[in-house]
Parts: structure tokens; C-alpha cells; sequence
């Protein structure tokens, strides 16, 4: 294979179209990721909040005098309060739903993205041009506020 072979308009242009898609899907699962990783923390803290307290106010009545009762309510909640095992299995599932979450608000460049990854002729050619179209009104609209109604910059 010749260098003009690898270099042709062809070949160039191939390249150019997996190129973006490659950097569209990069930008997408970049900020799902740090999303997922906002959620993990929000839902696993608010979900071990909600488990101890429970577990508190469990301990704020007794049903029957039981010294026996009221110190096994105790230790329950110490155990609660002390065990990292919720937090863990809630910060995978809070990791995940954040991804999710961030996958369904982007769906248009992730599915731009792969339309001109794995897209053969024309469809790979299309999504790479609707990635750019698409990345000319992210810029406008949301990058430099242009058509974008902003409620707290009011101008009178």
C-alpha cells in the first residue's frame, strides 16, 4: 500500500467522519461519567440518611419498659451508622442511574456519534455532519447565551 493510497480524498475523509464520532462519543461518556460519579455521592448519602433515620427513631420509643429492648435498638443503630455496606451498594446503583440519566439528556450527539463511528458511506458522512451542525447550535445557544432566555440576567 502506497502513501497516496492512505492518503487519498477517500481514505481522508474516512478518517475525518471516525474522528468525530470517535471525539463526540469521548465528550459524551466524559460528562456521563462525571455525572455518574455526582449521583453515586447525592443518592448514596441520602439513602444512608434515610436509613439511620429509621434506625433513630426506631430507638425513640419502646412498646413495652425493656432495658433489654431499648439496648438492642441502640446497637442496631450504632451498626447502622457504622456500616459502609448501603453506601457501597448505593453508590454503584446512584453511579449508574447518573450515567443513565446523562445518556438520555445527550442521546442526540451519542447517537450522531455512532452513527459516524460505525455508519458505512453516507450515513457515517450524514452524522458527521449533523455532529457539527449540532456542535454549531450547542456553541451559539449554550456556550455564548445566544437565543437562550435567561431569567436572571432580566434587563429590566
Amino acid at each position: 500500500m502506497s502513501i497516496g493510497k492512505v492518503f487519498s480524498k477517500n481514505n481522508i475523509t474516512k478518517y475525518l467522519v471516525k474522528g468525530t464520532g470517535i471525539a463526540a462519543l469521548g465528550i459524551v461518556g466524559y460528562d456521563a461519567h462525571i455525572i455518574g460519579k455526582l449521583q453515586s455521592d447525592v443518592y448514596s448519602k441520602s439513602k444512608d440518611a434515610d436509613a439511620c433515620m429509621k434506625t433513630f427513631s426506631n430507638t425513640q420509643y419502646l412498646s413495652s419498659p425493656s432495658m433489654t429492648t431499648a439496648g438492642l435498638k441502640k446497637e442496631v443503630h450504632k451498626f447502622e451508622t457504622d456500616s459502609n455496606f448501603r453506601h457501597f451498594i448505593n453508590s454503584a446503583v446512584g453511579y449508574f442511574k447518573g450515567i443513565g440519566q446523562s445518556l438520555i439528556s445527550a442521546v442526540v450527539p451519542f447517537a450522531l456519534g455512532l452513527g459516524a463511528v460505525f455508519g458505512k458511506g453516507w450515513l457515517g458522512k450524514g452524522s458527521a455532519i449533523g455532529l457539527g451542525a449540532y456542535a454549531v447550535v450547542k456553541l451559539f445557544k449554550d456556550v455564548l447565551g445566544f437565543g437562550h432566555y435567561n431569567d436572571l440576567n432580566k434587563k429590566y
